[in-house]
């Protein structure tokens, strides 16, 4: 598989979180976490080509579309693509729970380093409960998104388990 695939799902993604959705402020880090955890799972995918400099332009134009500090999601997007990188191969259904898992710890380092790095950018401890309400969101969303990403990586919503689950190597 090409990266043309991964990359235009995550661009979608990306152009999906420039829209002004009407979310209450509290929610104004879901939608780009969405994106980071899509690019944490197209790395976690094994046979998927999706190189770590393309997740930070992706996460660089998602900080270009949002207004934020130039970089933040640069960072975060590589942060989570090292670790999906890095993941545990999906090889059994419980390998699936155990990628859920995976995406809990990241996202909870990436949201509190997030949350870290921008009390540092303006110099005053920020609120952490918006961040916080994302991770924990992104998490919740975690098997949806992988499901949407597998039926756009073989364009069927349910693949054959021995597709899904066969030793990859």
């Amino acid at each position: 598989m090409t990266a043309s695939l991964p990359a235009l799902s995550v661009l979608f993604a990306v152009l999906a979180t420039a829209v002004p959705w009407g979310l209450p402020g509290d929610a104004t880090f879901i939608l780009p976490l969405v994106v980071v955890m899509m690019i944490f799972c197209w790395r976690a995918l094994p046979g998927t080509v999706f190189p770590p400099y393309l997740a930070m332009l992706l996460g660089l134009l998602t900080d270009i579309t949002s207004g934020g500090p130039l970089g933040f999601w640069a960072l975060m997007s590589l942060i989570a693509a090292t670790a999906g990188g890095r993941a545990p191969p999906l090889t059994d259904g419980q390998d699936l729970n155990r990628l859920w898992l995976v995406w809990g710890g990241v996202a909870g380092v990436v949201a509190s380093f997030g949350w870290l790095l921008a009390s540092l950018y303006f110099l005053r401890w920020i609120d952490w409960w918006p961040i916080a309400f994302g991770a924990l969101a992104s998490i919740a969303l975690f098997p949806v998104v992988l499901r949407g990403l597998l039926w756009v990586r073989r364009g069927r919503l349910w693949p054959e388990r021995a597709a899904l689950y066969r030793r990859w190597t």
